[in-house]
């Protein structure tokens, strides 16, 4: 039943591999990781139950403990990693618990808004989901957990290359510890539809004189975000929003953020108000840089524009129909 995934052991090869025993089963990790990886996986087979104790502390801990970037180094490196017995065991537990969760929960249809980062510049095979080139019909699948939100909500990484992409989905699910925030089910299969280039120093941004703040749920705390309405030339861009927070904290550090915002709530909206009134003053040729350059990165770079942003467009594939509904 659904506690059975809690007695799940690791065993190490002669080689230093190691292999995941589940009563009679074993796998080697890409194998278990590989036979969760799609919609119909659940802990027990009661399906459409109520979520258990261990799937909501695994999605909570990726939306609000920073668990995510633990999760998804091990789905992308699978057998090359740096976790040992304790840890690798924990990390596959709650991969399973939160695959086992999001599939239990409703479906979101809808457009969803992802910001990706490419580091390695044009070199690089990261399409912003998954591996695989970007180009009009590639299909990646998702072997990580892929998150995006229901707004676009721009995440300031200085990189060569920016990814936007704007997904149909018909199968993510909302977290229930932030309702503006998705993620798509390890296995989700995304099309891109269209792609566009983008020169970064001819978007312009446009904000209307009496536009206010924009509160939003991102983890567990109501956060402030300026909006504006980009233009690429004639062409109207999605409406792009910015967190407005103090210069000095690093986007990664969003913990310590909260942790102000709940004690300083007062000053940071004034400060939030007063980046509000000086991007108003700003002409429209300006703001999207300065939005962007006035932001420290997650490694606490001062701000650049990225020499290429690429506006992708992308559908959700229906699911393949694989019922495939163990006990673990």
């Amino acid at each position: 039943m659904i506690d059975s995934i809690e007695n799940l052991q690791l065993k190490q090869d002669s080689e230093g591999r190691w292999h995941v025993v589940l009563g009679d089963l074993v796998f080697t990790a890409t194998e278990f990781l590989d036979h969760i990886s799609n919609h119909s996986f659940q802990l027990s087979e009661a399906k459409n139950r109520a979520l258990s104790a261990l799937e909501k502390e695994a999605m909570f801990l990726f939306v609000n403990g920073g668990d995510y970037a633990i999760y998804n180094r091990l789905l992308r490196n699978r057998e090359v990693h740096p976790l040992n017995r304790k840890l690798l065991k924990k990390t596959l537990v709650r991969i399973a618990a939160m695959q086992s969760g999001i599939n239990k929960l409703p479906d979101y249809s809808g457009s969803v808004y992802r910001v990706a980062s490419v580091v390695d510049g044009l070199a690089s095979t990261y399409n912003g989901i998954g591996e695989g080139s970007l180009s009009v019909g590639a299909t990646t699948t998702t072997d990580t957990f892929v998150g995006a939100c229901r707004f676009a909500f721009v995440v300031v990484e200085h990189a060569p290359v920016v990814i936007w992409t704007v997904i149909k989905t018909r199968h993510a699910k909302v977290q229930p510890a932030c309702r503006e925030e998705v993620t798509f089910p390890l296995g989700s299969s995304l099309k891109f539809t269209n792609i566009k280039q983008l020169d970064p120093k001819k978007i312009t941004g446009h904000i209307d004189p009496d536009a206010e703040l924009k509160w939003v749920q991102i983890g567990s705390k109501l956060r402030p975000f300026i909006g504006l309405n980009l233009h690429y030339g004639d062409e109207r861009l999605p409406d792009f929003y910015f967190l407005s927070e103090p210069r000095q904290f690093r986007r990664v550090a969003l913990g310590l953020v909260t942790y102000f915002l709940e004690r300083s709530n007062l000053f940071y909206k004034k400060y939030a108000l007063k980046e509000l009134e000086h991007i108003k003053r700003l002409p429209a040729e300006r703001r999207f840089e300065e939005m962007w350059t006035s932001r420290l990165d997650s490694a606490s770079q001062a701000g650049k524009l990225p020499d290429i942003i690429y506006l992708a467009e992308a559908e959700e594939m229906p699911n393949a129909g694989v019922d495939i509904n163990i006990k673990l």
